[in-house]
Parts: structure tokens; C-alpha cells; sequence
């Protein structure tokens, strides 16, 4: 018969193995979990890595489409210099003009127009009532849309009066240079200074009147 210290010797040697088998199960697990979650780590950071380097709006547009936004409004503002319309119509008017402070003359004009007003163009029928000199200048216009876009309508009509023409510069622009004649065939051609500059310093993308936005509307009808 086993002596009692024997029984806690073999005892005590099981619980020994036992706890260094756990132990080393514990640690192959850990060491699993800890390669898992690494490699997880390295995946997704692989896979963010992928996006950005394939994202095409990654840093803003692209150094094509930020030159092809540049000449587009280049062009734009090249064309917003001149408004020339031709047309047809009962009635006797005629306009010239070096800025509204030297302007004369007048008449009565109901014509059906087609040209265009800077970067847009159409055909619309215009009614015009004027008389004057300088800025004692009497103006009634009445527009009226047919088909195309004509810029300066911003609306399907438009019927302004004199207060409203210089307070908004909805016609002709203030310092715009030109002239208008009608004896039943009309011609009417404006020269837009403002539009000029802005033309000139836009190469040094400098956007004095805001309007550089790549779309066929001028921010300011000056």
C-alpha cells in the first residue's frame, strides 16, 4: 500500500502537467488570434491604400479637367464682350452710345430679333420705346422669349422701365458702346468694356466679375 506522500507526489505531478498543457493551449490560441487580427489590420489598410491611389476625384478634379474649366472660360468671357442681334419689324429708332453718359436720340421699335447676348443666343421679339439725351434718357423695353436662351431675359419675359434699366443694367449695359438702327430691318451691336477687362485679366485667372463657372450665364449683365 502506497504511502499517503507518494499519493500527494503523483498527485501534485498531474496538476503540474495539466496546467502547463492549458497554458500552451492558451498561448497557440493567442498567438492565432494576434497573427489574425494583424493580418486583418495589414488588409484593410492594403485595401484603403487601393481606393485612394484609384480614386480619380482623390484630390480634387484632375489637371486635364481643371485646363479644359480654364479655356472653356476664356472662351466664355471672350464672347460675353459683344451682343449682336439682327431683325425685322414696324418701326423707326436710333440709338448710339459711348456709355449711357453720351447717348442720344430714340424712336419706336417692335422687331422679332435673332443674335445673341454674350454667351447665349436666340430669337425673341423686343418692343422699345426711347427718347433723350445723356442719362436724361427715357427707356421702355419690352422682351418676350420665342426660342433659344437669351441670357439677360432670366425669365421667360421681361418688361422694364427706365428706373429699372439703369438700377440693374438689364440693357445695354452703363458702359457699353454701340449702336442700334431700325428703318424696318434692324441691326443692333453693344460693346461691353467691363467684359473686356474681365477677359484680359481671366488669363491671370483673375475673375473680376465672377462668372468664370463653365456654364452659359454671366453672373453680372454688365
Amino acid at each position: 500500500m502506497r504511502s499517503f506522500g507518494q499519493i500527494v507526489a503523483v498527485a501534485l505531478v498531474l496538476l503540474m502537467g495539466s496546467a502547463m498543457a492549458e497554458s500552451s493551449s492558451s498561448s497557440s490560441s493567442g498567438g492565432s488570434m494576434s497573427s489574425s487580427s494583424s493580418g486583418t489590420r495589414a488588409g484593410e489598410l492594403e485595401r484603403q491604400a487601393g481606393r485612394s491611389s484609384s480614386d480619380p476625384n482623390a484630390g480634387g478634379r484632375s489637371i486635364g479637367a481643371q485646363a479644359g474649366h480654364y479655356f472653356l472660360s476664356r472662351w466664355y468671357d471672350l464672347i460675353d464682350i459683344v451682343d449682336f442681334s439682327v431683325g425685322g419689324g414696324p418701326g423707326f429708332l436710333v440709338n448710339v452710345r459711348a456709355t449711357k453718359l453720351a447717348q442720344a436720340i430714340g424712336g419706336y421699335s417692335d422687331a422679332y430679333r435673332v443674335g445673341f447676348r454674350g454667351r447665349s443666343a436666340g430669337l425673341w421679339r423686343e418692343k422699345r420705346k426711347e427718347i433723350g439725351v445723356s442719362l436724361l434718357y427715357y427707356q421702355k423695353v419690352e422682351r418676350e422669349c420665342v426660342t433659344g436662351w437669351v441670357e439677360s431675359f432670366r425669365s421667360e419675359s421681361m418688361d422694364l422701365d427706365t428706373a429699372q434699366v439703369y438700377a440693374n443694367n438689364n440693357d445695354r449695359s452703363f458702359l457699353g458702346i454701340g449702336v442700334t438702327v431700325h428703318a424696318l430691318v434692324l441691326v443692333d451691336v453693344n460693346i461691353r468694356p467691363m467684359q473686356a477687362a474681365d477677359f484680359a485679366l481671366g488669363w491671370l485667372t483673375i475673375d473680376v466679375l465672377e462668372d468664370d463657372t463653365g456654364k452659359p450665364r454671366r453672373n453680372k449683365d454688365l
